[in-house]
C-alpha cells in the first residue's frame, strides 16, 4: 500500500462474498484510521417502468428492514472494532453508484468489493457490477474473491 485511504467504500448485497468483503474493508480501515461507508443499493434496473405497474411494485419498507437489519449488524460489527462506519441503503443502478457517484460524494479512495454477489443470472443480462467499478471508478479498486 502505497498511501493511506481515508475513505473507503464497501457494497454489500447480502452475498458470502459481499460478507468477505466487508470483513477485508474492516481491517483495512482499522489499520487506515479509516472511515468506512457500507453501501447497500436496491436494484431498480429492471423495475417495471409502467405507471399502472409500477404502482403495485414496492421497494420500500418490507425491503428495507430486511436490508437494514443486514446493514445493522456489520455496523454494530465494524464499530466493536473501533471502525468509524456510516452506512447507506438506496435504490438505483449500483454500478453507476458504486463506481461513479458515491466515490465523488465521500471522496473515496478506495473501493472493497466482491468478484460476485446475488446477482448471478443478473450478470449474464446486465454485466457484473464488479467489472463496471474497476472500469469506472475514479479510486483504487480492490476486488475480494472467496
Amino acid at each position: 500500500m502505497l498511501g493511506e485511504y481515508k475513505n473507503i467504500l464497501v457494497p454489500v448485497d447480502g452475498s458470502a462474498q459481499s460478507e468477505d468483503s466487508f470483513k477485508k474493508a474492516v481491517a483495512i480501515a482499522k489499520r487506515n484510521n479509516a472511515t468506512l461507508h457500507l453501501i447497500c443499493i436496491i436494484d431498480t434496473r429492471n423495475a417495471p417502468l409502467s405507471p399502472d405497474y409500477a404502482s403495485r411494485v414496492d421497494f420500500g419498507e418490507p425491503t428495507a428492514k430486511l436490508e437494514y437489519a443486514f446493514l445493522d449488524e456489520m455496523v454494530t460489527s465494524a464499530e466493536s472494532e473501533g471502525v468509524v462506519i456510516k452506512k447507506i441503503l438506496t435504490n438505483g443502478n449500483p454500478m453507476t453508484l458504486i463506481a461513479e457517484a458515491f466515490p465523488k460524494e465521500f471522496n473515496a479512495d478506495l473501493i472493497i468489493i466482491g468478484a460476485t454477489g446475488k446477482g448471478a443470472l443478473t450478470r449474464v443480462f446486465v454485466g457484473s457490477v464488479s467489472n463496471y467499478v474497476v472500469r469506472h471508478a475514479p479510486c483504487d479498486v480492490l476486488v475480494v474473491r472467496t
